[in-house]
């Protein structure tokens, strides 16, 4: 990986302070740089650019913009692993989570996971039930997989917010 070069003019020293109110990230600060969150980073063992502890030094130093565009916060896998080896408690994951919220938030919804609401939202599943699906299923003796109650997932993903996210990522669009 190439060395990162940050200008700290671009910077907003304020923006840990809105990272820190979010429950889950209140200790982002307390972060040292130890590295121990990386070292078992399953993730970080093959993508050079993830690195738990470098999120969090971004995050602290207010380097928003780069923090929520492109793809380092969506690698994130949730498996934990940082946080149960943070000697500070300071819960990476959920830092990464608060991270991925504010991005949503902004509409900077990864494509990937606005490619997967998109489709519960259309079709109440996120993955296609193919033909090839439903005839393997029935070699197993397994029923058709029932429909989805569509009207009454809209309603719970209107409520919960998410079209409202879905369509400031999508620039104003309906989802």
């Amino acid at each position: 990986m190439s060395a990162l070069i940050l200008d700290l003019r671009e910077a907003d020293p304020k923006f840990k302070l809105k990272v820190r109110q979010i429950p889950g990230a209140e200790k982002l600060t307390l972060c040292f740089q130890c590295g121990s969150c990386t070292a078992d980073c399953p993730v970080a063992r093959r993508r050079d650019i993830f690195k738990p502890r470098t999120i969090a030094r971004l995050a602290i130093l207010g380097f928003k913009d780069l923090l929520l565009s492109g793809d380092l916060l969506w690698l994130c896998l949730g498996c934990y692993n940082c946080t149960e080896h943070c000697p500070q408690g300071v819960k990476p994951t959920e830092v990464i989570e608060a991270l991925r919220g504010i991005a949503a938030e902004e509409g900077k919804l990864h494509p990937g996971y606005k490619q997967l609401m998109d489709a519960l939202l259309a079709t109440g599943r996120m993955y296609k039930i193919t033909k090839t699906r439903e005839r393997s299923r029935a070699k197993m003796g397994l029923p058709p997989v029932p429909e989805a109650p569509l009207e009454d997932m809209r309603k719970v993903l209107e409520l919960s917010g998410l079209t409202a996210l879905l369509e400031k990522a999508s620039g104003g669009e309906k989802a």
